[in-house]
């Protein structure tokens, strides 16, 4: 019996955020064309929309075309029903972003941070910036549904843990969540960065409403995956999933930062290109570009057309397309969505991936799987934190 109710609920609230979801995406909708692209019975529709409307989450505005009887009202989510934050954290910078209840993005702001100047003064940053970004906005903070923190892992996700992500030196077992809620006053939904690039696409982005997206991260030193399913992240409660950074492409390979060797990290970050792109030189291969001693240095010298650091690009892809075949024929995604640093920087990076892809024979789906470059850029994470909050408001609506 208890189950049931259980059972109950829950589909309610699926059901919920599915018309919250597709009224956002439509802008503007009837009920009757609710159950047509929900496949829900009109009564269902009915009683979920009462419930919206009595609490302000949609409003009605004006009457669409007729169709042979009374002009059907049309419904659209009240933009000021309530706001959401987001906020993203990476190894060089912090993005926040505010947005209405229609997902509008009210105030954008990132700021660089330096991961050596230790976890309590990043963290200060942190808030420094949520508090800038809603200030700038003037928004009643009563009215704020909560923040969404897309960080690195890994991570206790229930509890809102970072447990001992590489690249964060210091940062053991902090408790992230537990700190935003005590100094902001707000409610708290932590997830990994990319599987937040991923749900800014699933329920904003080009993305939208596909069952299997497969997100792909490449930044200068971090390389992430991540998998959401009918609109949830496939991730374990207390520990990681999707972990494709350091899923071995090379026995015996270049030691990584996690302690293993071999890593897609050490083999395809911008390190590794870099450090590609200095064994070519040292080896007789010349170059009449800037001798390559950074990131920013291979990014400059590829945009400027250098054969040395374009070879040592395609390497990192090669290695790239190498780990994303293996996810292809373990998990048959329907899209692969692709973003961060290093293809922001170097958009060559994208098409060598999906070109060394598109080779494989096997599995159909290296072929067949939608590609795309994540629609939202550098601010997927940060909007995808706005989506952790909307997706806990519509499970939460009827529990």
């Amino acid at each position: 019996m208890t189950q049931g109710r259980i059972n109950s609920k829950r589909m309610k609230a699926i059901n919920t955020r599915n018309v919250l979801n597709i009224i956002r995406r439509e802008g503007c909708v009837s009920r009757r064309d609710l159950a047509v692209l929900t496949g829900l019975t009109t009564g269902t529709i009915t009683n979920i929309i009462n419930e919206l409307l009595e609490r302000k989450y949609v409003i009605e505005t004006g009457e669409g075309k007729s169709e042979g009887g009374r002009k059907p009202i049309l419904l659209e989510l009240n933009s000021e029903a309530g706001y959401a934050v987001g906020l993203s954290l990476d190894v060089s910078s912090l993005i926040c972003v505010i947005s209405d209840f229609k997902a509008n993005i009210l105030f954008s702001k990132k700021q660089k941070i330096d991961v050596r100047s230790g976890k309590y003064v990043i963290i200060d940053q942190m808030i420094e910036l949520i508090e800038d970004v809603i200030n700038h906005v003037n928004v009643d903070r009563k009215k704020i549904l909560g923040l969404g923190l897309a960080v690195p892992g890994p991570c206790d996700y229930q509890k809102g843990i970072m447990i001992n992500p590489p690249n964060f030196p210091g940062w053991i077992n902090v408790p992230i969540k537990e700190i935003f809620t005590k100094r902001l006053g707000m409610k708290v939904y932590v997830s990994k960065e990319t599987s937040c690039y991923v749900l800014s696409d699933y329920w904003f982005g080009r993305a939208a409403g596909i069952d299997r997206i497969f997100g792909f991260m490449m930044g200068e030193v971090g390389i992430g995956g991540a998998l959401v399913l009918k609109g949830e992240i496939f991730q374990e409660k207390e520990g990681e999933s999707m972990d494709i950074g350091h899923t071995i492409v090379q026995l015996d390979g270049y030691s990584c930062s996690c302690g293993n060797r071999g890593c897609l990290e050490a083999h395809a970050n911008g390190h590794a290109a870099v450090r590609y792109a200095q064994e070519m030189l040292a080896s007789g291969y010349s170059s009449t570009a800037k001798y390559p001693a950074s990131f920013q240095d291979i990014v400059d010298n590829v945009n400027q057309g250098d054969l040395v650091s374009i070879e040592a690009i395609k390497k990192c892809a090669y290695y790239a397309s190498v780990a994303i075949g293996n996810a292809l024929s373990l998990l048959s995604p329907q899209m692969i969505c692709f973003g961060g640093e290093f293809i922001d920087k170097c958009p060559i990076m994208y098409d060598l991936i999906v070109k060394y892809l598109e080779r494989r024979d096997y599995p159909a789906s290296a072929k067949a799987s939608q590609k795309s470059r994540f629609t939202f850029g550098e601010q997927s994470g940060a909007i995808g934190g706005v989506a952790l909050v909307f997706d806990a408001l519509s499970k939460s609506l009827f529990s």
